[in-house]
C-alpha cells in the first residue's frame, strides 16, 4: 500500500515537473519569436535612416514652403517659391542644363567604358598594369581632380593651350571655359574621365561572370564576333547595363563638384545644372526655402529615371 502510494506520488510528481518544463517562459517566447529578433535587429538600422534620410528630407520639403533666410525663422508662403522658380527663364535654361549634362556624361561613359571592358577582359602581357592606369582617375579624388582640369582648361597657362600651341593646331590661346559653345563640352569631358572606370569596373566584373561555354558554343556555330557580342554579351549583361547606368545617372545629375569648380555655372548659365543653382541659392544668397524648392522639383526627375530603369531591370531578370 505504502509503495503504491509512493509509486503514484512519484508519477504525479514527474508529470507536473514535465509539464512546468513543457511550457516555455515569456522569455523563451520572445527570444524565439521571430518578429521580435526581425525587430530587434531592424531597429538600429531605421533609427540611422529616420535621423539622416528621412528627417532631413522631411525638413527640406517643409522649408520649400517657407521664405526663409539662413539663421532666420521661416515664413510659411505656400507655393511661391515654386512659381518663383517655374516662372524663371534661367531655372528652365538650367534644368535642360542638367538633362543634357547627365544624358551626353552618362552615355559618353556607358560607351567607353563598355570599350575598355571588352578590351582588359581578353588576356595578354601586362593586362594588370593596364587595369591599374585605367582606374586612377576613379581612386582621385573629385575635387582635386576637377581643381586639376581647371589648371589644365586655364586660357593663359594650362597645359592643353601650351600643348596645342606647341604643336602649331593653334595660333592664339582658346578660353576654353569661358566660351559658350565649349564649356558645357569641357565639363563633360571632366565628369566623363572621372567616371568611366566606375563603368569599365562594373562592366569588367559583368563579362567575367558570363560562363565562356556560350562563347565557345557560338563560335562553334559560326557566329562572328559581332554577333557575340550581340546574342552573348548583350543579354548576359542587360542587368549589369541597368544597374550601372541607373547609379551613374544619379551619381552624375546630383553631383556639383566639377560644375562648381570648374565654372560655378558660367560662362551665362551656360554650365550651370540644378545641384549647383541650389547650392549657389542657399550658400551664396541664403535663401534657403527657394533652394530646397530647386531639389524638391529635381527629386521627382530622378524618380522617374529610376523607376523606369528599376522595371527595365526586373523585366530583364524576370525574362
Amino acid at each position: 500500500m505504502i509503495a503504491r502510494e509512493r509509486s503514484d506520488l512519484d508519477a504525479s510528481g514527474g508529470r507536473d515537473c514535465h509539464g512546468s518544463r513543457g511550457l516555455p517562459s515569456r522569455w523563451e517566447r520572445l527570444k524565439n519569436d521571430q518578429t521580435v529578433l526581425a525587430v530587434a535587429f531592424l531597429s538600429p538600422t531605421v533609427l540611422v535612416l529616420a535621423s539622416v534620410v528621412v528627417y532631413p528630407f522631411l525638413s527640406a520639403v517643409w522649408i520649400s514652403f517657407e521664405a526663409k533666410q539662413a539663421g532666420t525663422p521661416g515664413r510659411f508662403v505656400g507655393l511661391q517659391n515654386y512659381a518663383e522658380l517655374l516662372g524663371n527663364p534661367v531655372f528652365i535654361h538650367v534644368i535642360g542644363n542638367t538633362i543634357f549634362y547627365t544624358a551626353m556624361a552618362v552615355a559618353i561613359k556607358f560607351t567607353l567604358g563598355l570599350a575598355a571592358a571588352l578590351v582588359l577582359a581578353q588576356t595578354r602581357p601586362l593586362n594588370g598594369v593596364y587595369r591599374t592606369i585605367l582606374f586612377v582617375p576613379w581612386a582621385i579624388p573629385t575635387v582635386i581632380a576637377a581643381l586639376n582640369w581647371r589648371w589644365v582648361y586655364d586660357e593663359f597657362s594650362g597645359l592643353l593651350n601650351n600643348a596645342l600651341l606647341t604643336l602649331g593646331l593653334i595660333r592664339n590661346v582658346v578660353a576654353w571655359l569661358a566660351e559658350p559653345h565649349l564649356a558645357m563640352w569641357c565639363v563633360i569631358a571632366v565628369a566623363v574621365w572621372t567616371g568611366t572606370p566606375f563603368y569599365t569596373m562594373s562592366f569588367l566584373a559583368g563579362l567575367q561572370a558570363i560562363p565562356r561555354e556560350l562563347y565557345e558554343a557560338a563560335r562553334l556555330d559560326g557566329a562572328s564576333p559581332l554577333q557575340e557580342f550581340r546574342y552573348v554579351t548583350v543579354p548576359g549583361m542587360q542587368a549589369v547595363f541597368l544597374v550601372t547606368v541607373m547609379l551613374s545617372t544619379v551619381f552624375t545629375s546630383t553631383s556639383l563638384v566639377i560644375v562648381n569648380i570648374l565654372t560655378n555655372g558660367a560662362p551665362a548659365e551656360r554650365t550651370n545644372i540644378l545641384p549647383n543653382f541650389s547650392f549657389n541659392l542657399a550658400i551664396g544668397t541664403g535663401r534657403l526655402g527657394t533652394a530646397s524648392a530647386v531639389n524638391m522639383i529635381f527629386f521627382p526627375l530622378l524618380v522617374v529615371v529610376i523607376i523606369g530603369l528599376s522595371r527595365r531591370l526586373l523585366a530583364a531578370r524576370g525574362a
